[in-house]
Order: structure tokens, then C-alpha cells, then sequence
């Protein structure tokens, strides 16, 4: 798709449009002349951009050329989602059958808990149940890192994504206190799971934790968001491993998907709390994946 981008045609605006309804069709936008602002949204919008420039003899042979190369990136990708539908398939089928057996084999160990009475077998079995949950969240992770980047990303408020995570987790004990407002961050669509492993976290390792901030604002030309709690806090020596894949007491992989969930739209996290008074996580968010449309209040 070409679109114009000059006095009564808005080019830009058709293809915001576009993204907004999350269709992924591709453009490129044409421009008498060459504008930093309106080649800035192309690129924001997923668009490319070109300058008509000169006669048609020296621009239309490049315009010729962008087409081509934007079919062959659309075969390719036609071809690569084919092969990630059956490696999708794949991993479903073998989640959902070894999720039944793991099923299965919980039933059976609640049986054997109710007619074992020795206090060592009790132990062992107490260990064999947290081994099946921990194996359980193993496959959950597997199945949340499989569909990361297999969706466009979308513009989503962050209050409603902040209100679905929520339902996610239970977070019996912690107020949980919204200041992000309208603030609007464009993301991959599991965003909603990072949150809810945000939420998660301060759960289980907060320890005294009774209350989590989350705020947005702008930071330079991009955006802030910030998860901040009143627990226990993090150690300096782990505020950079714990977001490493298996670093942690359980399946050590709740904040690495986050770290990895975000980084797909360039966004990066960092933790910056001060240990024994809470932790304190920073999202950083570019220009192009952050929008603050109106007034922060509290919720």
C-alpha cells in the first residue's frame, strides 16, 4: 500500500489508522520533501518512508526497489509463520498430554498422602508434590515464551492491562494503587502475563510488602513506568542476575519473560530499590511505544 503524505491527502493519518486496528498491512509513505517529524511517525507506524525527489526517472526506480524488497520480507514471513504454526501445534499437543498425565499423577500422590501415615514417606511426598507444581509452572512458561512476538504489537492503557493482570494473581494483603491514568504503551499483547509476573513477584518475595505503587510518566522524549513496593526489597549483588533465566528460588523465569516480553518493543527494565525498603522496578519506554493522553489520577 502507497500512501501520500502532502497538502489534502494525510498519508500518516490513514496509516496510524491502520496500526490502531491493528491491521499489519505494509506502506510506504511518499513526501514531496523530506520532513524529520513525519519520517519519525513512519517509522513509529511501521511504515517506510520516501522522498520524491527530483523527476520521476530519479525517484521512481528506488520506489520500484522498495516494493520488491517488501515482497520478499512478506514471503519470508508468510513462510516463517507457516513453520511456526506447526512448531506451535507441536508444543500444544505435548503440553496438553503430559499436562494430563501430570494431572494424573497429582491424584494419585493426594491419595497416597491420605493413607501414608510414616512422617519421612509425608515428607517425600510433600517433595514430589513440589516438584509436579514446579513442573507445572515450567510448562506455563513454555507455553507464555512460545507466543511471545507472534502478534503485532497494540496500544493498551496501562490501567486496563494493570486491572486484567490483577485478575490474574492473587494478591491477598497488598493494596495495589494505580497512578498511571491514560497513559497508553504499545506492546506485545501478553503484556497483561508481565504484569501479572510483576504482581506475582512482589507476592512471593516482597515478604513484609503491603503495598504496591505503579505510576507513569515522561521521561525525555519516551516514557517511565514504575512498579514500586514496601517490602523487603532486593540485594545489590542480585539486581541484575534476577532477571536472568533460572535465577531464583522457584522455576527462576517469572522476571526473565518479563524482561524478555518487553524487550520486544524496545522497552527496558531495571530494578533500582533500595534493599530492606522496598524494590523499586523501572520500565523504560521509547518515544514511539509510549503515549500519556491525559491526566494521571488515582485509583
Amino acid at each position: 500500500m502507497i500512501a501520500v503524505q502532502e497538502e489534502g491527502q494525510n498519508g500518516l493519518v490513514f496509516v496510524r489508522h491502520l496500526r490502531e486496528n491493528q491491521i499489519g498491512l505494509p506502506a510506504i509513505i511518499l513526501a514531496a520533501a523530506y520532513e524529520p517529524e513525519v519520517f519519525r511517525s513512519a517509522v513509529a507506524d511501521r511504515a517506510e518512508y520516501l522522498v520524491m525527489a527530483g523527476a520521476p526517472d530519479a525517484w521512481y526506480p528506488v520506489l520500484v526497489q522498495l516494493v520488491e524488497n517488501i515482497l520478499a520480507v512478506r514471503r519470508v514471513q508468510d513462510k516463517v509463520l507457516f513453520l511456526e504454526k506447526k512448531l506451535n501445534l507441536v508444543g500444544s499437543v505435548t503440553r496438553h498430554d503430559v499436562l494430563n498425565q501430570l494431572t494424573a499423577v497429582s491424584g494419585y500422590t493426594e491419595l497416597l498422602e491420605m493413607v501414608v501415615t510414616d512422617p519421612q514417606m509425608k515428607s517425600y511426598i510433600e517433595k514430589e508434590r513440589f516438584a509436579l507444581e514446579k513442573i507445572r509452572r515450567q510448562f506455563q512458561f513454555a507455553k507464555d515464551y512460545q507466543i511471545l512476538g507472534t502478534e503485532q504489537p497494540v496500544w493498551q492503557p496501562l490501567s486496563s492491562v494493570i486491572r486484567r493482570a490483577g485478575d490474574l494473581v492473587t494478591v491477598k494483603g497488598i493494596t495495589v494503587t494505580d497512578n498511571c491514568g491514560t497513559a497508553a504503551v504499545l506492546a506485545d499483547i501478553g503484556l497483561e502475563k508481565a504484569v501479572a509476573q510483576m504482581l506475582d513477584n512482589v507476592v512471593r518475595h516482597g515478604k513484609t510488602a503491603t503495598e504496591l505503587r505503579i505510576s507513569a510518566r515522561e521521561e525525555g522524549e519516551g516514557g517511565l513506568v514504575i512498579f514500586e513496593d514496601n517490602g523487603a526489597g532486593i540485594p545489590d549483588a542480585d539486581k541484575e542476575r534476577i532477571f536472568e533465566r533460572g535465577f531464583g528460588k522457584y522455576t527462576g523465569w517469572g522476571l526473565f519473560l518479563v524482561h524478555e516480553m518487553l524487550s520486544l518493543t524496545g522497552m527496558t527494565i531495571v530494578e533500582t530499590g533500595v534493599p530492606g525498603k522496598g524494590a523499586r522496578f523501572e520500565i523504560h519506554v521509547p518515544p514511539e511505544s509510549y503515549r500519556k493522553e491525559g491526566k494521571p489520577k488515582v485509583t
